[in-house]
Formats: structure tokens, C-alpha cells, sequence
């Protein structure tokens, strides 16, 4: 630790209460343990897993925080952490409801990571857009592992998917609203399709040139997203749709894959009524990306998605996370100065 650094006892986070509501509490900065590190949050970004962990899933209790997405300075390190030092920019993503201990959550003045989750921050990259990156990013990225993907959506996860997928060489096609085709375009999609068109699927198998998509990424995942995914894959292919959410009543034809990122950090995964047990290669393939993101990010290959950033810092957040449960948030990612970043 920087002789002339001084870390409070106490922080100020975004705490679950009994009304499934949010409030900005004091709590205790963690120390950090072997292979751990300090941060200190300069910006947090927001998911909709962070409302949804709460109410309707109930994965956050009361008394836990929320908030996955950080980006900050490393503050403190833990025994045997030599890769990373005293003062660098990282960004990272944790389990919602602070993990294990409680310590690990992006609402909040400081957190404690395991320092091989993160991902070093260029200098031709602001904190606020580091911030977008690491979850949205990372289920993307999972879910491209196994599946090319040549359709998608323009979520914030869409978009990194879009992303990773053209850097891969494939030929994107995405369904957006009229509005954000330039967007999607822009990050790296070869056409898009309005996905209120009543001829949808039509101007997607079209757009392919080769009678349908051999694979789909539904980031969406909600509503009547998967069906039309499978209905735009091509007939004698690989028919597989990786999604980020439980879907019921698929297409047996069709290889419906759901993305749960926990493997990533090295955690079993247990959501949704499912448990699968640790996968070394999964948690091998998380470090890898990290490591790329960064190198990308230098390179200007890669990008992160457009954000607003919501006066009021933390004391923003319950109201944040309300409007977004409203549906009120469209084509951006709502981000949170949480501390001025040091000179």
C-alpha cells in the first residue's frame, strides 16, 4: 500500500432493503486477501441484472449490495499480488449481492477483486467508458466461444457481441430500431433490420444471402426475441441461439444455449433452477479475454458502448435503477461517477 494513501474504515454503498428498495448506507472497506485487490471505485456502470437480482429474482437479499460493472484505481494489494500495481486504472465485473464475503460489488466508495478479473485501462480510454465493458462483454464473448454468432441484438451485450463477432470476421446481421442502425452499424454490424417490421425474419434471411443465419445470439432474450431468432436460422445448419435468460417452449429443432457468466470468475454456476460445477476451461477463457480487451482497447479495435452519465454519483443509483426497471432506458448505459479519479 502507498505510504501516502489513506483508506477509510468506512464507505458509503447501495444496500438492498427489506422493500426491495435501495438506499446509499455506510459499510466497511475489506482488506484484501491473497490474490486480492483494493479499488477504488472511480465509475460504476448499471445492468439490468442489478434491478433484476433483486426483484423479480430475488438473488440479493436485503442487507446485500448490488452493482457488477467498476472501473478505478488500485488502492491496496493483497499477499502475492505482483501483476498489478499500486495506482493503475482497471476496470472488472462481480457477482451480484457482493459474492462470498460481501465485499465484491461496483455501487459502493471501494471493492475487493480477485486482481486476475481485471482489465487494465488504456490511456485512450476514459473510466466511464471502461466502465461499460466488463459484463456486457464478457456474456458476450461466453457466448461467442462455442457459437459463431451472425445475428444479434443491440442490448448492451448485443452490441460487445456484435463487436467481438466482426473482429472474428463473420458477417453480422442485427435487429434494432430504426434509430440505432448507425449505432450498430457503427460497431461493426453489416446490416441491420427493424425488429418491429412485420416481414422481420424475411429481410434477416435476405440480408445473410445464403437462405438464414447459421447461428444467433439472443441478447434480448425476452418476449418474442428467441422465437424470431430461430426462425431466421438456416434450415440445414447448425440451428443453435445462445441466450441470456430462461426461454421456455423453443423449437426442439433448434440448440438453444443460455449464457451464465459466474464460470467466468471461477465460480459453479448455480441461477435459474441450474447447477453446473466449476469449469476450469471457462475460467481459463475469462482470464484470456480480459487480457485481450485491454490489448484491443489500445489498439482502438474495440470500444465500449455509449453511456450517460446520471448526476448525483452514488446518491443517483436507487433512482437509476428505478428508471431502468421502467423501461426507461434505451440505446445507452447509464454510468455513475462514484470518486475524481487521482492525478
Amino acid at each position: 500500500m502507498s505510504a501516502n494513501l489513506i483508506i477509510p474504515e468506512t464507505q458509503k454503498a447501495a444496500i438492498v432493503q427489506k422493500d426491495k428498495s435501495v438506499a446509499i448506507q455506510s459499510v466497511p472497506v475489506a482488506e484484501p486477501g491473497p490474490s486480492e485487490v483494493l479499488v477504488q471505485i472511480t465509475v460504476a456502470a448499471q445492468n439490468p441484472t442489478d434491478w433484476k437480482s433483486i426483484d423479480p429474482w430475488g438473488a440479493i437479499k436485503p442487507g446485500q449490495s448490488t452493482g457488477c460493472d467498476f472501473a478505478g484505481r488500485v488502492v491496496a494489494l493483497g499477499e502475492g499480488v505482483t501483476s498489478v500495481k499500486i495506482g493503475e486504472r482497471v476496470a472488472g465485473w462481480t457477482l451480484p449481492g457482493g459474492g462470498p464475503n460481501q465485499k465484491t460489488t461496483a455501487f459502493r466508495e471501494y471493492t475487493v477483486v480477485p486482481w486476475h478479473y481485471l482489465t487494465k485501462i488504456p490511456a485512450n480510454t476514459s473510466d466511464e467508458e471502461a466502465a461499460t465493458i466488463p459484463l456486457a462483454a464478457a456474456t458476450a464473448a461466453l457466448g461467442l466461444r462455442d457459437m459463431r454468432v451472425e445475428e444479434s441484438a443491440p442490448a448492451s451485450i448485443g452490441l460487445y457481441a456484435i463487436q467481438l463477432a466482426h473482429i472474428q470476421g463473420y458477417k453480422v446481421v442485427t435487429t434494432a430500431s430504426p434509430k440505432n442502425h448507425e449505432l450498430v452499424k457503427s460497431h461493426g454490424a453489416d446490416a441491420a433490420v427493424d425488429y418491429h417490421a412485420s416481414d422481420v425474419v424475411e429481410q434477416i434471411v435476405r440480408a445473410t444471402g445464403q437462405g438464414g443465419v447459421d447461428h444467433a445470439y439472443d441478447a434480448i432474450s425476452e418476449g418474442n426475441s428467441t422465437v424470431l431468432a430461430i426462425q431466421a436460422l438456416k434450415q440445414f445448419g447448425p440451428r443453435n441461439v445462445a441466450v441470456v435468460l430462461p426461454v421456455k417452449d423453443t423449437d426442439p429443432t433448434a440448440d438453444v444455449y443460455m449464457v451464465l457468466c459466474s464460470g467466468l470468475l471461477g465460480y459453479p454456476i448455480d441461477a435459474f433452477g441450474m447447477y453446473l460445477p466449476r469449469d476450469e476451461r471457462v475460467y481459463q477463457f475469462g482470464l484470456e479475454f480480459t487480457k485481450l480487451v485491454s490489448e484491443w482497447l489500445q489498439e482502438g479495435r474495440f470500444r465500449g458502448n455509449p453511456h450517460t452519465l446520471m448526476p448525483g454519483g452514488l446518491n443517483a443509483i436507487p433512482g437509476g435503477l428505478k428508471f431502468m426497471k421502467e423501461g426507461k432506458v434505451s440505446g445507452t448505459k447509464l454510468v455513475y461517477k462514484i470518486a475524481e479519479p487521482k492525478a
